[in-house]
């Protein structure tokens, strides 16, 4: 097939939709990524990417063609112009592609509006469209803007049922996200199928069992609002522990400097580490240090239901999770038994679980072995992208025969 996949985040980037492009070109396909300047999660554009710079690649077989946006910058305004402005000149980039592309591929996560260019690619052409629906629009915008802002949570309301409308198929990656589209935006169920989203299969093979001293815990990846930092913060405020443990986060976001702020103002620099973000090759050294994972979500939205793609990695490098969260997050926990959990934003309930990890440590020998071999069966890169690329073929065959 010949293949149009629209993202506003791509290599250099870290995000699953790179591999899914290179290894459906590896077996065949023809894969061409329509996308914008990489800044994310700085907030700035590289040098090497600006004044028109590498607006054209090609990389691992994958054709990349950039689009300029606005930086995403720090804060709430500039986010805007950031998604905004990757629609509209990804809009028009879309307009002057060729109308060969057998279909379009959007792995959506925010913002709802990157499905813009694809959809308009649609219209003209009739190329059928697949939209991976990772994140839930407006939900998300809840939990940027609170009760405050219902006139533009209606707005973006309106824009997302009309773009999840486009779509010929919107996979899922958490199964509650079907009864929130189909409840909020009126796609049937039959149009939503469950596709998990998979974890770095690498490291299954590797032994992160290394002698160390003290309890860690770990949280790895972006640090915003729907991450719930607050809930940990003050989780380890309220253990009965209060030596022998450290919290290391390893990543960055909207909420760092805040957390960063939290710790310092609560006396906390010995028990919560902030490592900032760091390049992938990096990551096994982290868990070779991690006693156990850290998960947690915000639960005041539907938001709340995803699977965090963080809870897959930390199952393949066999770590327990110790989770406040609810959704198929949750569910997953049970069915694996990789680890304990409570519900979202439960402090005091994280605070116990953190406490009895630390006092009880055998009760958890087990979680990390579980979790690798659940991972195996269900989360491997392999299955996940199996069961995308039958559902581009699916797509395509089923236009060829209109």
């Amino acid at each position: 097939m010949k293949i149009l996949v629209v993202t506003q985040y791509y290599w250099p980037e870290y995000f699953q939709v790179t591999a899914e492009c290179e290894e459906l070109a590896q077996r065949g396909h023809s894969v061409t990524v329509l996308t914008g300047l990489p800044n994310y999660p700085s907030g700035v554009i590289p040098k090497e990417y600006r004044y028109g710079r590498n607006r054209t690649q090609l990389r691992n077989g994958v054709e990349i063609i950039r689009v300029p946006l606005i930086a995403r910058g720090k804060n709430p305004v500039r986010l805007a112009f950031n998604y905004h402005s990757f629609a509209w000149f990804s809009k028009r980039a879309a307009g002057k592609l060729p109308d060969d592309f057998d279909v379009v591929y959007v792995p959506e996560i925010s913002p709802v509006t990157m499905i813009e260019a694809a959809a308009l690619y649609k219209k003209r052409h009739g190329t059928p469209l697949l939209v991976y629906c990772c994140d839930l629009w407006p939900e998300s915008l809840k939990n940027i803007l609170g009760n405050h802002g219902k006139p533009i949570v209606d707005f973006y309301g309106k824009i997302s049922k009309r773009l999840y409308s486009e779509a010929d198929l919107l996979p899922v990656q958490s199964p509650a996200f079907s009864q929130y589209l189909e409840r909020v935006h009126g796609i049937p169920a039959e149009k939503t199928p469950f596709l998990p989203q998979f974890g770095d299969s690498e490291y299954l093979s590797m032994n992160f069992n290394v002698a160390h001293e003290g309890i860690n815990f770990l949280v790895m990846g972006n640090m915003g609002r729907a991450q719930d930092i607050p809930v940990i913060l003050n989780a380890v405020l309220k253990m009965s522990h209060k030596r022998g443990f450290t919290v290391h986060f390893v990543g960055d976001g909207s909420c760092f400097e805040e957390t960063k702020s939290f710790v310092r103002a609560n006396g906390l620099s010995d028990r919560v580490i902030l490592h900032g973000r760091k390049p992938h090759e990096d990551m096994p050294g982290y868990y070779e240090n991690a006693d156990a994972c850290i998960l947690t979500l915000n639960g005041d939205t539907w938001i709340g239901s995803t699977v965090p793609s963080r809870l897959q990695g930390y199952m393949a490098a066999g770590k327990p999770v110790i989770a406040a969260i609810n959704g198929g997050a949750q569910t997953i926990i049970a069915k694996s038994n990789c680890g304990a959990f409570t519900g979202a934003g439960d402090v005091d309930g994280l605070a116990l679980l953190l406490d009895d990890y630390i006092s009880f440590p055998g009760k958890y020998e087990r979680c990390g072995e579980n979790g690798r071999s659940f991972f195996e069966s269900n989360f491997s890169r392999e299955h996940h992208i199996d069961e995308l690329e039958k559902m581009l073929i699916s797509l395509y065959k089923e236009n060829k025969r209109v």
